[in-house]
């Protein structure tokens, strides 16, 4: 039979769809909306609205089903294909949720009091896997908060405890240099350690820069006050810019391989 092209918006089918649209939690379910047309054929009806009715009772009944999670990770298998390429670690955050979600809804419909319950729906995650090796690989790389774990390799949780252990030291070298430079009021009032270029500075009044050895990073606005790196401090930012590109470079190397993965 032959429909003609405004055929939806006769029948209000457009209304319906956006008004589905509008309940829809995540961007998977708009485009699902999206892509949705009326059919004339009984059978696909008849199982559609059989579907619904069961998950309609899902949500009357409160059942333990996850309500959030729905992400759309397509975008991200497809960037993870390109030869050289790596998600980032927020980027797998996302993959983690979204495969975590679904597994939640497999493990759902997993008993057989639940296959009884909702046979249609059961029906639909039937022969889906989520390779758990993958998964408990991907839970010792990214924490719950989507960064890349201290301990996820060896050598990153020694880069990281290098790191701290210098920036305890450089801190402590600052805060005497700065008490003393306070006690013969080389300071403006009330200022503490802070970051230029990103290197950890103090801030010093412009006339007495030449009483403190060091790089001038930066000065304010007013050209009152200049942000100085003491002489004795210069190595140890030096090594903590250097544990920061290797922390990068290792990081990157454990992006790569879990995408690899």
């Amino acid at each position: 039979m032959y429909y003609p092209d405004n055929f939806e918006e006769k029948i209000s089918f457009d209304q319906i769809r956006e008004l589905l649209k509008s309940h829809c939690s995540s961007s998977l379910g708009l485009g699902f909306v999206d892509k949705m047309k009326f059919s004339v054929h009984f059978g696909t009806i008849e199982k559609l609205v059989k579907q619904t009715e069961e998950f309609v009772r899902i949500l009357q009944l409160a059942e333990p089903f996850p309500s959030s999670g729905y992400i759309d990770i397509f975008p991200y298998l497809k960037k993870a294909r390109i030869e050289g390429a790596f998600l980032a670690s927020d980027e797998f955050y996302d993959l983690k949720v979204a495969l975590n979600t679904l597994t939640s809804c497999l493990k759902f419909f997993s008993t057989e009091e639940k296959k009884l319950e909702y046979p249609l729906l059961s029906q639909v995650g039937e022969g889906m896997m989520i390779h758990k090796g993958f998964m408990q690989q991907l839970d010792r790389v990214i924490d719950e908060k989507g960064a890349v774990r201290a301990n996820a390799s060896t050598t990153l949780q020694q880069i990281r405890s290098s790191h701290q252990q210098e920036q305890v030291h450089l801190r402590k070298t600052l805060d005497s240099i700065l008490r003393s430079a306070r006690q013969q009021g080389y300071t403006p009032e009330g200022v503490s350690l802070t970051i230029r270029s990103g290197r950890m500075v103090i801030p010093v009044l412009a006339e007495y820069k030449r009483r403190i050895k060091g790089f001038v990073h930066d000065e304010s606005a007013t050209g009152q006050t200049v942000y100085l790196e003491p002489t004795e401090v210069l190595e140890t930012n030096n090594r903590i810019r250097e544990l920061e590109y290797a922390e990068h470079r290792e990081i990157v190397r454990i992006l790569t391989a879990l995408t690899d993965a």
